[in-house]
C-alpha cells in the first residue's frame, strides 16, 4: 500500500538556478499517486515568475561559506562574470544616461529628469525597495535600446558592453513582492509601466498585459486616475511627476490596443488628470517639447474615440444603447481639425535637424506626430466610410514626410512606428475595397513603399523584417 501525501508543498532538497540566484523560496509540490517527477520539472516560483526552471549550476559542498563584507555585496559573485558587469555602478549610470537621451526624451519620462541623475548616484539601493525594481526596469528598457544602438549620443555607446537585457528585466520582476501593502509609492507604478514597455519591445504580449494589468489594479485601489484623491500635501513639482506618469502610460494602453485590438482599460471619460504645467521658468526648447508632448497626448485620446466609432459593441440591449452612443463621423475629423490648428509652432517649422530650438526631441516629436495624425485621420475616414481616395492622399502625404525622417528616428521609435506603419498599411487595405476597388491598384502601390520601407529597416528593428514581409504578402494577395 501506497504512502499518502499530506499534500504540503516543502522546500527542495537543492533550489533551482533562478531561486538561488534571487534568494527565493523553491516551491516544488508532492508528486501524488499518478503523477511522475517529471511532470514537476518546474518549481512554483519559477511558474509564478514565467521563467524556465533549471538546474545547471554545479552542486558545491555545503557548510559554512566565507564571510563577504556588505560593502561588497554586489561583487560577491565574482567569477560569474556576467552578474558583476550587469550590476556593475559603472554600466548602470551609462545605462541610465542612455534612457535619459532616448526613452526618456521621445516617449516615457516616467520619472522626474532631476531623479535620474541623483537618485542612484551613490549606489545600487537594497533589493528589497521598490527603487531597486525600478532601477532595474530602466535597465532592462536602455540596455534593449543600446543593444539596436537606437541612441542620438553614440558616445554613450563608447566603452559599453551591453549587458543582457533579460538579466536587468527578471532580476526586476523577481523583486515584485506578492501582496503590495497599502502604499503611494509611485516608484511601483513607474516599474510596472516599464516592465510593460520592455515587453510590447520583446514582442511579450503575455507580459504586456501582466505588468498593464497591475499597474492599473494598484491604480483603482489608490485612486491614482483622480487628482482629488490623491494626498493634498504634494508639492507642485511632485503633482506633475503624477501627472507625466499617468499619461505616459495611458498612451502606451491606447497604443497597443490600437495595434494589438485588446480593449481599453482606462477609458479617458473616466480620467480627472490634468497635465503638467508649462512655466515661464522653463527653458523655451522645455516649453515646446510639453507642449508638444502634450499635443500628441490628445491625439491618443482622439485616437481612443477612433478605436471606439471602429470597435465598438454592435450588440447592446436597446434600454443600454443610449448610454453608449458613438460620437457622429464628423466629430472625430472637426475634433482632429481643432487641435492640428493648435499644433505647437515649433512642430511645423523645418529647420535643419539638431539646431536651435530644433533639438533631438523636437523633431523626434514632430515624426510622431506625424504618425499619430495619420492614424487618427485614417480611423476617422474609415469609421466615416469616406471615398477610398481620401484615405490614399492621406496615406501618400504621409509617406512623402516619413521617409524624408533620419535612421535614428526610426530606431529610437523601435517597434512603435512600426506597429504604426503596419497598421496604416492594413488600414489603407481596408479603404480599398470601398468604391467598387477603384483605387485597389493605387492602394497596392502604397502598401508595397510600406512595405519595402519596414523592410529596410530590418537590421535596426527586430520587429520590422516580419512586419516588412506581411505588408508585402497584403499588397501581392490585395492585387490577386
Amino acid at each position: 500500500m501506497e504512502p499518502q501525501s499530506n499534500g504540503k508543498r516543502q522546500r527542495a532538497s537543492c533550489a533551482c538556478d533562478f531561486c538561488n540566484s534571487r534568494g527565493l523560496r523553491c516551491r516544488r509540490a508532492q508528486a501524488g499517486p499518478t503523477e511522475t517527477q517529471d511532470l514537476l520539472s518546474s518549481c512554483l516560483t519559477c511558474i509564478d515568475y514565467g521563467v524556465v526552471c533549471t538546474l545547471d549550476r554545479p552542486i558545491r559542498r555545503r557548510g559554512r561559506k566565507p564571510k563577504v563584507s556588505p560593502s561588497n555585496s554586489f561583487d560577491a559573485a565574482a567569477g560569474l562574470g556576467q552578474d558583476v558587469d550587469f550590476k556593475s555602478m559603472h554600466t548602470v549610470q551609462q545605462l541610465i544616461r542612455i534612457y535619459q537621451d532616448t526613452m526618456y526624451q521621445c516617449y516615457f519620462p516616467f520619472l522626474p529628469e532631476r531623479d535620474l541623475f541623483t537618485r542612484w548616484q551613490d549606489g545600487i539601493p537594497d533589493p528589497e525597495q521598490p527603487s531597486y525594481m525600478l532601477l532595474m526596469a530602466l535597465c532592462a528598457v536602455s540596455s534593449q535600446v543600446a543593444a539596436l544602438d537606437a541612441v542620438f549620443d553614440s558616445t554613450l555607446l563608447d566603452g559599453l558592453t551591453v549587458p543582457d537585457s533579460d538579466q536587468y528585466f527578471l532580476e526586476g520582476v523577481s523583486k515584485i513582492p506578492v501582496r503590495i501593502t497599502q502604499s503611494q509609492d509611485l516608484d511601483y507604478l513607474r516599474s510596472f509601466g516599464l516592465f510593460a514597455v520592455y515587453s510590447l519591445q520583446r514582442g511579450n504580449h503575455s507580459d504586456l498585459h501582466r505588468y498593464l494589468g497591475l499597474y492599473h489594479a494598484l491604480v483603482a485601489q489608490h485612486g491614482f486616475h483622480d487628482e482629488s484623491r490623491w494626498p493634498q500635501e504634494l508639492s507642485i513639482s511632485e503633482v506633475d511627476d503624477r501627472r507625466r506618469l499617468f499619461w505616459c502610460v495611458y498612451r502606451l494602453e491606447i497604443h497597443s490596443a490600437c495595434v494589438l485590438g485588446h480593449v481599453v482599460r482606462m477609458p479617458e471619460a473616466q480620467v480627472s488628470v490634468l497635465y503638467p504645467r508649462i512655466t515661464p521658468a522653463m527653458e523655451p526648447e522645455a516649453q515646446a517639447w510639453t507642449a508638444g508632448w502634450d499635443y500628441i497626448t490628445d491625439l491618443f485620446r482622439l485616437l481612443e474615440y477612433a478605436i471606439f466609432s471602429l470597435r465598438g459593441c454592435k450588440s447592446r440591449k436597446a434600454t443600454l444603447a443610449v448610454f453608449c452612443d458613438k460620437p457622429s463621423p464628423t466629430t472625430l475629423l472637426d475634433g482632429l481639425a481643432r487641435l492640428k490648428a493648435n499644433k505647437p509652432r515649433i512642430l511645423t517649422e523645418s529647420n535643419d535637424f539638431g539646431t536651435g530650438l530644433e533639438s533631438n526631441r523636437c523633431k523626434y516629436m514632430a515624426v510622431q506626430i506625424t504618425c499619430t495624425e495619420s492614424l487618427v485621420n485614417i480611423m476617422a475616414l474609415l469609421y466615416c466610410q469616406a471615398p477610398a481616395w481620401e484615405v490614399v492622399e492621406i496615406v501618400e502625404r504621409f509617406l512623402e514626410e516619413v521617409t524624408n525622417a533620419p535612421l535614428i528616428m526610426f530606431k529610437v521609435a523601435g517597434s512603435h512606428i512600426v506597429h504604426q506603419l503596419l497598421g496604416v498599411g492594413h488600414m489603407l487595405n481596408n479603404a480599398s475595397q470601398f468604391d467598387d476597388g477603384h483605387y485597389r491598384s493605387e492602394a497596392n502601390r502604397l502598401i508595397t513603399i510600406l512595405g519595402d520601407l519596414v523592410k529596410g529597416l530590418e537590421h535596426d528593428i527586430p520587429f520590422a523584417a516580419e512586419a516588412g514581409e506581411r505588408l508585402l504578402m497584403l499588397a501581392q494577395s490585395a492585387s490577386w
